[in-house]
């Protein structure tokens, strides 16, 4: 994910499990624009098309979750932000492309499971059917239908993050190693003194751990991005064309 959606994520609320931030995949920049019209799409990954109406929903979302923070949103703000939602629901389709070859299923009681479990579709504490609805239409633009199988497909992509962070877990030396490469580069930042170093194995750990996966899901989006045709059709959606 670029960083600008990375700067305001923690603002934003969004109804999608993560794992961790695609924060250093750079592969997306020089995805196909075309004057081929495939009706209302906003990009085609493969055979999978994202709805141009999904697409502007979740761009109107983060904006006036950021307004309502106190964030001036701008029209320099609104286009980098498109550009930025554009390329994350890319790397998501690819995400999802990916889990589906190796396998990876999402039953229909987990699927109602995450959605009585998810707060904004509760009253008192318990699931609401008349909620549901209500906030699926209001806040998502989405009939209940169209929510399901692509909330099925989010929690796909995230057991698929999550198979890759644990594969990234490091051996006791690896932990060792990294331990006293951060103790090294604190020490070089501070004359040679260690005083202040507070950062502990298991923090340290968790850190190299995530870069591993991160280096893990972009070693899978740079073979992705080359296998799967990828085209934006956002100039098309824009000018109304």
């Amino acid at each position: 994910m670029i960083s600008f959606l990375r700067r305001y994520r923690k603002v934003l609320f969004i109804a999608v499990i993560a794992i961790f931030l695609i924060a250093t995949f750079v592969g997306l920049g020089g995805y196909l624009f075309t004057s081929r019209d495939t009706s209302s799409a906003v990009a085609s990954v493969g055979p999978a098309k994202i709805p141009y109406s999904r697409y502007i929903a979740r761009v109107n979302q983060y904006a006036e979750v950021l307004r309502s923070r106190g964030t001036e949103v701008n029209d320099e703000m609104i286009k980098e932000l498109k550009r930025a939602m554009l390329q994350e629901m890319i790397v998501d389709e690819l995400l999802v492309s990916k889990a589906s070859e190796m396998g990876i299923m999402v039953a229909d009681e987990e699927l109602a499971r995450d959605i009585r479990n998810t707060p904004a579709f509760q009253r008192d504490g318990n699931f609401s059917q008349e909620a549901y609805f209500f906030a699926v239409r209001r806040s998502f633009g989405d009939t209940p239908e169209a929510y399901e199988g692509q909330r099925r497909l989010q929690i796909k992509t995230a057991k698929f993050k999550q198979l890759l962070y644990h594969s990234a877990k490091l051996t006791p030396a690896e932990v060792d190693a990294a331990f006293k490469r951060a103790q090294d580069s604190y020490a070089k930042e501070h004359k040679g003194s260690l005083k202040g170093f507070t950062a502990t194995k298991e923090a340290v750990a968790g850190q190299e751990q995530q870069q591993k996966a991160l280096e893990l899901i972009n070693y899978y989006l740079r073979q992705l991005a080359g296998q799967i045709q990828i085209v934006s059709y956002l100039e098309q959606r824009e000018s109304g064309t």
